[in-house]
């Protein structure tokens, strides 16, 4: 059974980003070169490669690892916990970004060789923060396994 488990891993420390999680949208594109030939009807692609896949997250700062945000304080401790998170410093490895745990078999479903693009949040609504983070997976692959 899968379970829905956003979450980044690094340095050995599994972090759940906040929830509920309201989208979770992922862009896979390739490259590719493109002839043509002159009068003839058509094209020729050569050198298909995929390429790394950039995951755009959405969420609201309502709970965070089972634990409610009630009040402004709650909420943007919150905010600044996965703004750390999500900083890299170029010391810093690459991190994991996992979107699935199957609790049977203890594997997850997750992209590699992950950097955080772009993180925005909203803090003017008192009731509910938002927040947007764009992760680029530099690794196409959708891996199954344990954390590592």
């Amino acid at each position: 059974m899968f379970v829905f488990k956003p979450a980044l891993y690094r340095a050995g420390q599994l972090f759940e980003f906040p929830r509920p999680v309201t989208s979770v949208r992922i862009h896979d594109s390739w490259d590719y070169a493109r002839f043509k030939v002159p009068l003839l009807d058509g094209d020729v692609t050569a050198g298909h490669s995929h390429n790394g896949v950039d995951i755009a997250l959405e969420g609201r700062l309502a709970s965070q690892a089972g634990q409610l945000k009630l009040d402004e304080a709650a909420m943007f401790s919150a905010v600044e916990q996965l703004r750390s998170r999500l900083t890299r410093s170029t010391a810093d490895p690459p991190f994991q970004f996992f979107l699935y745990h199957d609790p049977a078999t203890s594997t997850y479903r997750s992209f590699q060789q992950c950097h955080t693009v772009r993180f925005e949040y909203d803090l003017s609504d008192p009731h509910m923060f938002t927040y947007s983070v764009v992760i680029h997976a530099a690794d196409p692959t959708i891996h199954t396994g344990s954390s590592s």
